[in-house]
């Protein structure tokens, strides 16, 4: 992979994890159990947002540890090749899916498995 290259995803990486830590501050503040007398409805709407937010956070925190990762093998020089064949990854794809760590071939590989694997479970009868 170009040096060029890899300087752009780094810094796509560090502006996506300057914007996620500010999110995650934000929904964190946000969390905060404001004591209130609620009627039944009014805490049942605000039981929702709570969960809402804590979804929010959830995929937030995935997203951030994965862009970690990748600026992690950034750093190592390792960013770009598949985890599994060791292959490049193809440029487009690491554009659409930039914290990818499989190429296509092993990607369709691993979901192939994971669908065998689901499809097998599914029909399984108990007696």
């Amino acid at each position: 992979m170009r040096k060029t290259d890899l300087v752009r995803f780094k810094k796509i990486f560090t502006e996506q994890r300057d914007q996620i830590l500010m999110n995650v501050t934000i929904v964190d503040e946000n969390l905060m159990v404001r004591p209130e007398d609620k009627d039944e409805v009014d805490q049942a709407n605000a039981d929702i947002e709570q969960s809402m937010r804590m979804q929010l956070k959830n995929r937030e925190t995935f997203t951030l540890r994965k862009i970690t990762e990748a600026l992690k093998r950034i750093d190592e020089g390792s960013y770009g090749a598949c985890q599994s064949c060791e292959e490049p990854i193809e440029l487009r794809r690491l554009q659409a899916r930039p914290t990818t760590t499989l190429c296509i071939a092993c990607k369709e590989e691993e979901e192939k498995m994971s669908a065998t694997s689901i499809l097998g479970h599914r029909f399984e009868f108990v007696h």
